[in-house]
């Protein structure tokens, strides 16, 4: 009788080791519609935030994003390091982006958008392929173009980088 309770228990713990694993995959899946999210997720509790990441941490070189320590070729290394096929692409692309880009959302924007992940979330979406400010109902390009006194050249940055992360973060969200 007590080896038929042990082993009753060990079947229960095994179910619940692999019912656990559903809601897992399921926040993985969820969380691929955004890789921001994936990040904070998976990655963030080993390299922090992606921002600071792909400026500290990696380098572009002719082109291409390699860690600035070891010089390992990213574009390879991702998949080999956690990340599921299907995000490899976008997240090097993300962090691409980011290494190669200057900081200035977080320098000019952040003290009153917050972070540009969580503002293109909540603040902005397409319609067809023209990004609209959701709280202005306008072109975030028409509202650029009067917001802060901006140069024709910054309105074009930002709005190119908030498109970007605008597509990182789910373009239906």
């Amino acid at each position: 009788m007590r080896r038929l309770r042990s082993g009753v228990r060990l079947g229960v713990s095994v179910l619940l080791v692999l019912g656990a694993g559903a809601p897992g995959r399921a926040a993985t899946a969820a969380a691929a519609k955004d890789i921001h999210q994936f990040w904070d997720a998976q990655c963030a509790h080993c390299h922090g935030h992606a921002e600071r990441f792909a400026r500290t941490d990696l380098v572009v070189k002719a082109g291409r994003l390699q860690g600035r320590r070891i010089g390992y070729d990213l574009r390879r290394f991702l998949p080999d390091h956690g990340v599921p096929a299907e995000l490899a692409a976008p997240i090097y692309a993300m962090l691409l982006a980011q290494a190669a880009t200057a900081p200035r959302f977080k320098q000019n924007c952040a003290r009153c958008h917050g972070a540009a992940a969580d503002f293109a979330r909540s603040a902005l979406s397409f319609k067809g392929q023209v990004l609209y400010g959701t709280e202005t109902g306008m072109p975030v390009t028409d509202f650029l173009a009067t917001h802060r006194a901006l140069a024709p050249e910054d309105a074009a940055f930002f709005a190119s980088l908030l498109a970007r992360v605008k597509r990182e973060v789910g373009p239906g969200q």
